[in-house]
């Protein structure tokens, strides 16, 4: 495939190692990740929990 572009099979190979780096998230944003998914939780709750007090005083 590289070939068929006009580019070097090495150089292609760099760009998929550099494509696969970006790709997979560092331990920072894993851990950023798990602190939002525990904040969206908290956040979908507090509205389940509002939604159910506006029908009650509606």
């Amino acid at each position: 495939m590289a070939r068929a572009q006009g580019i070097s099979p090495a150089l292609l190979g760099c760009w998929q190692r550099q494509a696969l780096d970006q790709a997979v998230p560092s331990s920072v944003e894993r851990d950023e990740i798990k602190q939002l998914r525990v904040a969206l939780q908290r956040v979908e709750m507090e509205r389940d929990i509002l939604k159910k007090a506006v029908t009650i005083f509606a």
